[in-house]
This record gives C-alpha cells, structure tokens and sequence, in this order.
C-alpha cells in the first residue's frame, strides 16, 4: 500500500488546477474569441497564435515547476526490489 503525504496531495491538486485553467482559458470559446484576432501582431504572428503559444509555455512551466518540487521532496523516489529467478 502506497502512503502519499497529504501536502503533497494538495500540491498536485493545484498544479493539476492551474494546467486546466491553462487549458480552459485557450480553449473555452468567449476567451477564445477575444483573442481569435489578427491585427494585434507579435513578431509577425497572429495574436491568437500567440496567445496559444503562450499558454502552451505557461502549461509547461507549471509542469516543470511541479515535477521540481515533487523530486525535491522525495515523492518520486522508488524502492524497487528484484525478485530472484527460480
């Protein structure tokens, strides 16, 4: 039986959060609409272009940021043990 910390329950319940909120909020059509437009252009982009990308390289900073503190906190350490063969 695995025994998880409580804190880090909740802590993977917000990152788990903020990268759906990131989701809804590229995805989820009067947002999406708002930012559905071409003349705002960055670096030749479309605006809704970038607002993809930059919801996209906000999802991942949320997911590095979350496995960086599971592996500090020692949550992603296994113990494997081998069977012999018979």
């Amino acid at each position: 039986m695995s025994f998880t910390r409580p804190h880090s329950r909740r802590r993977s319940a917000l990152f788990i959060t903020l990268i759906l909120a990131t989701t809804f909020l590229s995805t989820y059509p009067p947002v999406f609409l708002w930012a559905n437009t071409i003349e705002p252009r960055w670096l030749g982009l479309p605006f809704a272009m970038v607002w993809h990308i930059g919801l996209s390289l906000v999802a991942a900073v949320f997911f590095a940021s979350w496995y960086l503190l599971e592996s500090r906190s020692g949550a992603m350490e296994l113990d494997v043990e081998v069977e012999k063969v018979r």
